[in-house]
């Protein structure tokens, strides 16, 4: 009985067996015929990856730069961004240097992006991903952007326009200056950052000078960018009169130097600080100055001495003569009236008192422009109509004189 019990056990043990070595083999079979499904086409294969790839700004475009890997077969370039939903590709022509290439995206709006960059080969197989960042710039970053400032205009010695820069604004590359020569033909230049005064030889007087700054937010753009270009008129010529020339002119009406050492010498020794000239009393009175050279003035300032700045006998109200052949009796017939002047204060404040403003006004010399037309004159006559004070003679520390000959 025990027999026959243990002979069914093993009859039921191999049967269990049995049972499941035919499932194994089954199933060994089915992942068989499913793995042949899965490579009936071949095994997986991927393109060469890019090696690196550079992303390079530009002005509603960006440019990627492709140093591809070693793979011979990679004939394209696919890019994704926006979440693969925009796209852009490139053919990689036979011949062409394949070490790198160079992939224009157009028609970008402003703002940061992140590239998705695959390499595909002639098998129309594609690479494994490259991601790279990359910025787009375009009105709102013109919209920035102003051109560096000119800060004065003005003329050497011997006559040529300069153009005194203030310094370059951030991510500068140049600033193209345009102008008309004496042919009335337009010439441009290039100011580089570092360059501080640009001098311009052959220019049309009176005609309109316009620059215009070009500026890269990242070294490596594509685009350069620029705002709206700055006019401006070029003045006419005006140098300062050479002081050396200069003497006294005294004629028999002339008022006389009051003494205590402020004499007629000092009104041209560049020297701004007491003792300047100072007369006898007498209001009315005039004095003569000889400016070695006949010319045509364009401006000329005054200088008040400065321990007594809008008071005492510095000069308020006077007029300037000239003349190019003065009649020696110290008479009037030969003189004619250039303009009529008066000193202001700045401040408006009453004599004896004076604002800081006052003081620089005065300290920087007052200007006085002539009036255009006015005629070629060697000899210039000082007549003092008023003082800022009570005092009935006039004071004045130095005079200088531009002229718009050459």
């Amino acid at each position: 009985m025990m027999n026959s019990a243990l002979v069914m056990k093993r009859k039921l043990l191999f049967g269990c067996l049995s049972v499941v070595l035919i499932a194994v083999t089954f199933a060994s079979c089915i992942k068989q015929d499913a793995y042949k499904e899965f490579l009936k086409g071949g095994e997986i294969s991927y393109a060469g990856r890019a090696d690196s790839v550079i992303a390079q700004p530009g002005n509603g475009r960006i440019q990627l730069v492709i140093i591809l890997g070693n793979d011979p077969n990679v004939n394209q370039v696919k890019v994704f961004w926006n979440d693969r939903r925009d796209s852009a590709e490139m053919q990689i022509s036979e011949g062409v240097d394949k070490d790198t290439v160079r992939m224009i995206i157009e028609n970008l709006t402003e703002g940061t992006y992140n590239l998705v960059v695959y390499t595909v080969d002639n098998k129309n197989n594609s690479s494994v991903a490259v991601n790279v960042n990359g910025e787009v710039y375009g009105e709102n970053y013109v919209r920035s952007l102003f051109n560096r400032r000119l800060g004065e205009i003005g003329y050497s010695a011997d006559g040529k326009l300069q153009l005194h820069w203030e310094s370059s604004p951030p991510n500068e590359v140049y600033t193209e200056v345009r102008y008309q020569d004496r042919n009335e033909e337009i010439q441009s230049l290039m100011v580089s950052p570092n360059e501080i005064l640009t001098e311009i030889e052959n220019y049309k007087e009176g005609a309109e000078i316009t620059y215009l700054s070009f500026f890269k937010p990242d070294p490596t753009a594509i685009d350069f960018f620029f705002p709206e270009a700055t006019a401006v008129e070029i003045p006419k010529f005006e140098r300062l009169l050479d002081k050396a020339g200069f003497r006294d002119f005294s004629l028999p009406t002339d008022v006389k130097d009051g003494g205590y050492g402020w004499v007629i010498e000092y009104l041209w020794d560049e020297n701004y600080d007491p003792p300047g000239f100072a007369t006898q009393s007498g209001i009315p009175q005039w004095f003569t100055l000889d400016l070695g050279v006949s010319t045509s003035l364009s401006k000329f300032k005054i200088w008040q001495a400065n321990d007594r700045l809008y008071e005492k006998e510095s000069v308020k109200k006077f007029e300037v003569w000239g003349s190019e052949n003065p009649h020696m009796d110290g008479s009037w017939d030969s003189w004619t009236k250039l303009m009529t002047c008066e000193s202001v204060k700045p401040s408006g404040l009453p004599v004896g008192e004076r604002s800081s403003e006052d003081i620089a006004y005065a300290q920087a010399g007052e200007e006085f422009v002539f009036p255009e037309g006015t005629p070629k004159v060697r000899y210039l006559r000082f007549k003092l109509l008023e003082n800022w004070g009570d005092s009935h003679f006039m004071t004045i520390a130095e005079l200088s004189f531009w002229t718009n000959g050459r």
